[in-house]
């Protein structure tokens, strides 16, 4: 036997008042005899032996209706299945209901999310009146699909049935933790989760970590009903992520999309077809051969036909898991670049606008848009509009100054620093807050020495080389130079005989300088003569106006939380927040909420976010009608391994959250639930039959108390 409220058999101390009140009531009195009344003895001893009795009896039936009552309210309950009497315990029940990817998939018995409502409409179907229920499906997560307990079993049914798929990705293990918060509300003795899936491992639970503390989340009476559909592990592939390598975007110049793909079965597949779609139309197909559990990448070459925002996906021919067989993705070719070169003389400007105003010259290049700015003009609005700044021939910027420059490279701003060419002492203060050492003054006679051709820069600059195996650049006489110190937060792309830094690259937040240790003057070096002077300032251009990570939009995923930021727009003229409107994958606007979030330095920019989106494609960012930004939105890949659970991982993952392996019961695809869970229960509440005892026991106590009438 269990009680409900222990805490209530405190009470059963008060059966000793009537005890206590009946020794007190005791009192020793002195016999007097009378002789002349001693003949009244023999009459009176049966009677007071008849009173005598009575009093004990009053004195038992007080202190077991005491005890009956006290127990009564103690509520309590015997383990066992009872017949018709085993619903007479209320419940409270959690029905964690996995709606995931892979419960649109099938076997003999049907397809299990539809076995799945079959067994919760059963689960239903023992509830009684005044029994509780949630209802939590695990798209719904971290929210209660049900979040109050209900007793209406219409609603639950329709619940139950209107069901569908979701491709949002949530584990049974977070569905516990909330079943555990609900269940701690409940007064009811029978506590009951009943878990409802497909039994992957990756939906039970999260990858394990490193430290994984033991929780306590349930009370040892708390059931576990749990139920896996599935009994063998189906073969599935699936695109596991899509990656683009540092490239020069650029209309009619390739760029690389490599695939990975994961073959999650146990048995090969030979020649599987995979295709790249690009806009509306199929550019590209290859096949692929993987062993059980192999992983292989595809390498395909994608030339964009066209500026803009560049939108495809890439698609597996069909198995019987559909959900993973296509993944999104976009790249923005730049349809023009916003370019300011500021600097204090006429003199630092002139080669480099020269230089990229023939790069109308090159095949298909974006046209690049030249503003002049001087130093004083160095505003965030000014910045904001333009992709790069150059920064030619200053040695010297404000406080002010140095703030903004810094806020625009680390909201995803782009500079190229030319220094100037005084031979005096040079501090360039605005470089220190960039992340660059003091710079130092050399004066030696070099040459290039050592160049990186696998940095982006030098794509297509030297393809007859490439042909050939060999390269070649042409490299200019150097003098002077302001060189930035190597240090490992420095890339070399250049160096110098003399062993210092000729073109360097930093990247501060999200985004990068590049630098040149000689001005864009001939007075140090011959380097604006030359001929590389032109390709590689506008490859340079070219490389970062592309986005500095063009994966960084490739990783959104469905039914999470949506985040971008103010510089992953399209530049070119102010964006305000209220105007930016969102479309999802079937063009329906959707609320787009925006705040402004600072950085660990103090600089602030604009954050946008949405909600869990629930389906899986493209969708497109737009101001005014003009498309600023798309976002490729995926389904999770956790649901593509099929990889079944086994009864120890089971048992070892819910010991986990602190729940005992003799409070679980895993039920069988072909099990009688209702049978099961009956057995399984505390089956009857005694608290009525000891309060009608109580009852029957006061009314004897009434009858027994009652003074007989006296005899006329």
């Amino acid at each position: 036997m269990t009680f409900l409220n222990p805490f209530v058999l405190f009470g059963l101390a008060a059966a000793a008042i009537p005890i206590l009140i009946h020794l007190f009531n005791i009192r020793k009195l002195n016999t007097i005899e009378f002789s002349t009344l001693r003949f009244l003895k023999e009459l009176q001893k049966n009677k007071m032996r008849k009173i005598k009795v009575r009093q004990w009896l009053l004195l038992a039936l007080r202190t077991i209706l005491i005890l009956l009552i006290v127990l009564a309210f103690s509520r309590p309950a015997l383990k066992g299945s009872f017949g018709s009497l085993s619903s007479h315990a209320k419940s409270t029940i959690v029905i964690l209901f996995d709606n995931s990817a892979s419960m649109e998939l099938s076997n003999e018995r049907g397809k299990f999310l539809t076995q799945a409502q079959t067994q919760a409409l059963k689960i239903i179907s023992l509830l009684q009146e005044n029994d509780d229920v949630f209802f939590l499906r695990l798209s719904d997560l971290p929210v209660a699909t049900t979040e109050e307990p209900t007793h209406n079993i219409q609603k639950i049914e329709s619940l139950i049935r209107q069901t569908e798929i979701s491709f949002s990705h949530r584990t049974i293990k977070d569905g516990l933790r909330l079943a555990s918060r609900l269940l701690a509300q409940s007064k009811n003795f029978n506590k009951e989760v009943y878990i409802i899936t497909d039994g992957q491992v990756s939906t039970l639970s999260e990858e394990k970590k490193k430290e994984n503390l033991k929780e306590s989340l349930f009370e040892p009476h708390v059931k576990i009903f749990y139920s896996s559909l599935s009994q063998k592990e189906i073969a599935n592939i699936a695109i596991e992520q899509i990656t683009v390598p540092p490239s020069l975007f650029q209309t009619g110049k390739l760029f690389i999309l490599n695939v990975e793909i994961k073959n999650y079965g146990t048995t090969s597949v030979e020649n599987h077809l995979v295709a790249v779609t690009v806009g509306n139309n199929r550019v590209m197909q290859k096949s692929i051969s993987l062993g059980g559990g192999e992983r292989g990448t595809l390498e395909f070459s994608i030339t964009p036909s066209h500026s803009g925002f560049m939108t495809g996906f890439v698609e597996l021919e069909d198995d019987l898991f559909e959900s993973d067989n296509r993944s999104y993705f976009s790249i923005n070719i730049p349809e023009q670049i916003q370019l300011a070169i500021i600097s204090k003389e006429e003199k630092y400007s002139r080669y480099i606008s020269t230089a990229l105003s023939v790069s109308g010259i090159f095949k298909n290049s974006s046209p690049i848009i030249i503003n002049k700015l001087l130093p004083t003009q160095i505003t965030t609005t000014a910045l904001s509009h333009n992709d790069i700044v150059i920064l030619s021939g200053i040695n010297d910027l404000s406080g002010n100054q140095i703030s903004t420059v810094q806020q625009y490279v680390s909201n995803g701003g782009n500079v190229i620093f030319f220094p100037a060419a005084e031979t005096t002492v040079i501090l360039y203060n605005y470089m220190k807050p960039l992340g660059i050492a003091e710079m130092q003054l050399s004066r030696s006679s070099t040459t290039f020495e050592k160049v990186d051709y696998q940095f982006p820069i030098f794509q297509g600059m030297f393809e007859q080389g490439l042909k050939r195996n060999r390269f070649s650049i042409e490299t200019p006489q150097i003098n002077i130079g302001i060189h930035a110190r190597v240090e490992s937060n420095l890339r070399s792309i250049i160096s110098l005989s003399n062993g210092k830094n000729f073109l360097w690259q930093r990247e501060l937040g999200r985004g990068r300088i590049l630098g040149f240790s000689v001005p864009a003057i001939p007075e140090w070096s011959d380097f604006p003569l030359k001929g590389i002077f032109v390709p590689l300032l506008y490859q340079s251009v070219l490389y970062l106006s592309s986005p500095i990570n063009a994966n960084e939009q490739l990783n959104y995923s469905v039914g999470e939380k949506i985040e971008f930021n103010s510089f992953q727009l399209k530049k070119g003229r102010l964006l305000s927040p209220s105007s930016l409107q969102l479309f999802d994958a079937e063009k329906r606007s959707t609320p787009l909420t925006a705040y402004n979030k600072a950085t660990s330095g103090g600089i602030s920019h604009s954050i946008f976010s949405f909600d869990n989106p629930m389906k899986a494609g493209i969708y497109t960012v737009l101001s005014q009608r003009d498309t600023v930004l798309t976002l490729p939105i995926n389904t999770r890949r956790e649901e593509s391994d099929g990889m079944l659970a086994k009864k120890e991982q089971t048992i070892a993952i819910l010991r986990e959250l602190g729940i005992a392996e003799e409070s679980i019961t895993q039920l069988e695809p072909d099990s009688e639930i209702t049978e099961t869970v009956l057995q399984s229960r505390f089956g009857i509440e005694l608290w009525r039959y000891f309060l009608i005892a109580a009852l029957v026991i006061a009314l004897i106590e009434m009858l027994v108390a009652r003074e007989p009438k006296p005899k006329i």
